[in-house]
């Protein structure tokens, strides 16, 4: 958090936990305005295929999680495992998935 200046209560334990809820915080905010941004194109015409609208959902909340903790010197995926890395694209991918399938069948 020394980037931005910000310092968050607390000391130890309950300072570290704080920090790791900014990960879900983050992932909610991300997901819900991933969805919204690809609700708008689509009400604006922009209608992709299944596979480019999962892709492009899920790049767009890697980039909207991964990003902000980048930012902050949270995280640095250039130290992650192979682990590490299914771990954090599975669930984007299936988030992906089941973004565009909602889209999809709001349009039926």
């Amino acid at each position: 958090m020394d980037r931005t200046h910000l310092r968050l209560p607390g000391a130890g334990e309950d300072h570290g936990n704080r920090v790791a809820g900014l990960a879900p915080l983050t992932g909610i905010a991300a997901g819900v305005g991933i969805g919204a941004l690809l609700g708008v194109l689509r009400a604006a015409g922009w209608r992709p295929g299944t596979a480019i609208g999962c892709v492009t959902a899920t790049v767009g909340a890697l980039l909207g999680t991964n990003g902000p903790m980048m930012a902050l010197g949270i995280t640095d995926p250039r130290t992650w495992s192979a682990k590490d890395w299914a771990a954090d694209v599975v669930p984007h991918l299936a988030y992906g998935g089941l973004t565009i399938g909602v889209l999809h069948g709001l349009d039926r």
